[in-house]
């Protein structure tokens, strides 16, 4: 038996009964399962119900009805150019024909009546080239799927480490909780409502919303750089002690940057990173720090980074005061539109503000 033809499912169509028996024994011979049809309608049928399984296709010419030639240009809407379509005529092939059969889809004629071991030669050699296609297809798909877990594996390790990095830095100030955790949900929740409303509709995106959920918590990853003295004191600070404190934004904004340039590819979580590292603490009104950068001056990372920033910190306890009520903090947050906060941010906070509630209930401290 022909190694190629074994198995392999060949749709036959001629509108002859004796033409359908004599091809079904030629392939039978060789191990090949068939199907048969007696005009271009049922071709049609038997190819969408076995759309995944047909091999080979072998139709006759001159049929009523529907020609082959006319049979093939709608075989090849529902299959790919990866089925071989073999064209049987009983008339002398012309150019014209030979034209016709190959622009719509066919892939070799053979003269009736047909000679056996020419078709099963033509035949093996396009299931060989079929199978090659298929071959090199599902090996592609299988690297696609090697390289999507391989991408999925290293961007959970990055963030991970990220989150761990950031987690260390937290972790110098024992009362800050489940902080992190709560601002990578304010932050994906207010980003996921711009995109819905607002002005900046085009500018956030599904991974824009994803990114912001990943770089938020390395807003203070810069206080590893500032005294304990400092950052644990329980009072409040001095005029000289809160300049020092105000610099974890750029110690953490030029850590970031300097890991940025390190990398031969553009980074969209670092350089977004950065951003919110250095310009959380700036305010639309101009008077924020540490370069009291004004309105869209300040990345809008940063300014939906600032009303989560500052909501979390009235509504947990710290070292340096109690916790602040959800109704005094949504007070002062839409105090703060258009003068510490982008309006835009404000409105899309009060239009989630149940869902900042449920955030601070879920992981509160």
């Amino acid at each position: 038996m022909n190694s190629q033809l074994l198995d392999a499912l060949v749709l036959l169509v001629d509108d002859t009964d004796s033409n359908l028996e004599l091809l079904t024994l030629i392939f039978g011979r060789e191990g090949a399962r068939t199907l048969t049809a007696t005009n271009g309608f049922e071709a049609l049928q038997l190819v969408e119900k076995h759309r995944e399984e047909i091999d080979l296709i072998v139709t006759d010419i001159r049929m009523p009805r529907m020609d082959g030639i006319t049979l093939t240009g709608k075989v090849r809407e529902i299959l790919d150019q990866r089925v071989p379509i073999i064209l049987l005529t009983a008339d002398m092939k012309t150019d014209e024909q030979l034209l016709a059969g190959l622009t719509a889809g066919a892939n070799d004629y053979l003269n009736k009546p047909v000679n056996e071991l020419e078709l099963k030669a033509r035949s093996s050699s396009m299931l060989r080239l079929k199978r090659a296609f298929d071959e090199n297809i599902a090996l592609q798909k299988s690297l696609e799927i090697m390289v999507v877990e391989r991408t999925i594996e290293i961007e959970q390790t990055r963030d991970l480490a990220m989150f761990g990095f950031a987690k260390l830095a937290e972790h110098r100030d024992p009362e800050t909780g489940g902080h992190l955790e709560r601002i990578r949900e304010y932050t994906r929740a207010l980003a996921v409502q711009l995109r819905k409303s607002g002005p900046y509709r085009n500018e956030v995106d599904d991974t824009f919303i994803a990114t912001i959920q990943r770089a938020s918590p390395l807003h203070d990853i810069g206080k590893v750089g500032i005294p304990d003295a400092i950052l644990l004191k329980p009072g409040k600070l001095t005029i000289e002690e809160f300049e020092v404190m105000k610099q974890h934004s750029v110690i953490g904004g030029w850590t970031l940057e300097e890991s940025e340039k390190r990398l031969t590819i553009n980074s969209s979580f670092l350089h977004m990173a950065k951003e919110i590292a250095y310009c959380h603490h700036e305010k639309w009104e101009g008077s924020g720090y540490p370069a009291g950068l004004k309105g869209m001056e300040i990345p809008l990372a940063a300014r939906i980074m600032a009303l989560a920033d500052v909501y979390d910190a009235l509504i947990s306890k710290r070292i340096y005061k109690p916790p602040m009520p959800h109704a005094e903090t949504h007070r002062i947050i839409m105090d703060g539109s258009g003068k510490h906060f982008d309006p835009a941010v404000v409105e899309a906070y009060q239009a989630i503000e149940s869902d900042f509630i449920n955030i601070m209930n879920r992981f509160n401290d």
